[in-house]
């Protein structure tokens, strides 16, 4: 074999150059099939044999979160309500609304908080978690190539790193990562429909997605950015596919609009905590890390505060706190935002809880992000179909962290996307390398 052929060979070029090997692959459901039962079997098996369903090993602050406050509000019938502490405080807006109803759900049939409670939902999440495979191997096939989709799919499969959110925090934390993937891989066959249909799912999608999580909507723009062009591009209507699919999204979620505004005498966006998590991670001294005793739910003159004042009388003043802080310290809030970014991708907002005894492996969040870097540029130089796309989110989505506060849970829902472009990077490094020693 000649140098040239070989390099033909390993070469992936874009979405009309996938090799007929690749398409072949993609066809072998029992391929796809066995990686996601692997996938869920290995973190039911991180579920059962570590026991994180036991207390003590969920590992949040405490066993009653707001997911589950709330949850158990629902659940004991009174409402979308009561988010810190557990002790009624009327209704609110504190978190986004789809998780914590399915929470609620498992609650009313298997009891609040019960140990058979705990294990279901992270059983469901384990379920999310492993589906997560499906997009990231619907992603490779439309741009990095199914090589490293399906390297992407088993680290993903097994790496520790991706399979604790699922088995140890009751958050939606999974879930998004699945919903995130999935609109990229939508994304990338938008400009491929010739109907209006793929633009409903997509804005339904879309309307789920921020019921959900509303932090990526940062995704949104790029998203519908990206479409526009890629139809411009091949010269199709670009405009009324993209606002007929925002007008979708838009139905979706005006029922939870709808019902704040009724709630609270004025329009709150899906949540109303920005303002509370601007102030926890911005005062003066701050380390930015988001904790500094002035959290409602560990410090109860903020709490009983929370109860006088109301929900979002209680988070304009934590905002308007912040603001004074900026406007006072300008430098240091720029300092404390340059901090924040590091927390994001430098693995130290692990140190944000108290270790426990099964937690490891946290190096590799670091080494992920420096992994990023060089993979960015490989996409770009590479012209990669969806580099622009990806790039964009990336830069995106951690921005209402640098400004708040970050956990290393955050980033768990970009990190598919992540795993994807450094395996492209990896491969394509490798086939340079294997040029070279042929040469």
């Amino acid at each position: 074999m000649t140098v040239a052929t070989l390099e033909q060979e390993l070469q992936f070029r874009g979405p009309a150059d996938l090799p007929a090997a690749s398409d072949l692959l993609w066809g072998r459901r029992s391929t796809i099939f066995w990686l996601v039962l692997v996938a869920f079997a290995v973190r039911l098996a991180f579920l059962f044999v570590l026991q994180t369903y036991r207390p003590g090993r969920v590992d949040d602050f405490a066993i009653a979160s707001e997911t589950t406050n709330v949850a158990s509000s629902i659940a004991s019938g009174h409402g979308f309500s009561s988010p810190l502490n557990g002790d009624p405080t009327g209704p609110t807006a504190w978190i986004p609304p789809a998780y914590p109803y399915f929470v609620a759900l498992v609650f009313r049939i298997l009891g609040v908080m019960t140990q058979s409670s705990v294990i279901f939902i992270f059983v469901v999440q384990s379920l999310f978690s492993a589906l997560t495979v499906l997009p990231i191997l619907g992603i490779a096939r439309h741009s990095v190539g199914m090589r490293a989709g399906l390297w992407s799919a088993w680290v993903w499969a097994l790496f520790p790193w991706f399979i604790k959110w699922s088995v140890t925090w009751l958050w939606d934390t999974s879930l998004s990562a699945l919903l995130f993937s999935l609109l990229v891989w939508y994304v990338l066959r938008l400009p491929e429909a010739s109907s209006r249909r793929p633009w409903i799912g997509f804005g339904a999608l879309w309307g789920l997605t921020l019921l959900v999580n509303p932090t990526l909507a940062t995704f949104l723009p790029v998203s519908l950015a990206w479409s526009g062009y890629e139809l411009h591009r091949h010269r199709k209507e670009w405009l009324k596919p993209i606002l007929f699919a925002v007008l979708v999204c838009v139905a979706v979620v005006s029922p939870w609009l709808l019902r704040n505004r009724a709630v609270f005498g004025q329009w709150v966006f899906i949540r109303s905590d920005f303002g509370y998590g601007f102030a926890l991670g911005n005062y003066h001294s701050s380390l930015g890390r988001g904790w500094g005793g002035t959290d409602p739910t560990g410090n109860q003159k903020e709490f009983q505060k929370y109860w006088r004042m109301g929900e979002i009388a209680y988070v304009r003043s934590r905002e308007e706190e912040a603001f004074q802080f900026v406007k006072q310290y300008p430098k240091e809030f720029i300092v404390l935002t340059a901090k924040r970014v590091s927390y994001f991708w430098d693995g130290s907002s692990i140190d944000y809880r108290e270790p426990i005894p099964w937690y490891w492996m946290p190096s590799s969040f670091g080494v992920l992000s420096f992994l990023l870097l060089p993979a960015l540029l490989v996409a770009y130089r590479e012209q990669l179909h969806g580099w622009s796309m990806f790039f964009g989110e990336l830069l995106l989505y951690p921005l209402p962290y640098y400004l708040t506060f970050s956990v290393s849970r955050y980033r768990h829902a970009i990190e598919p996307l992540i795993v994807l472009l450094i395996s492209y990077a990896g491969i394509k490094a490798a086939c340079a390398a294997r040029i070279a020693l042929r040469r």
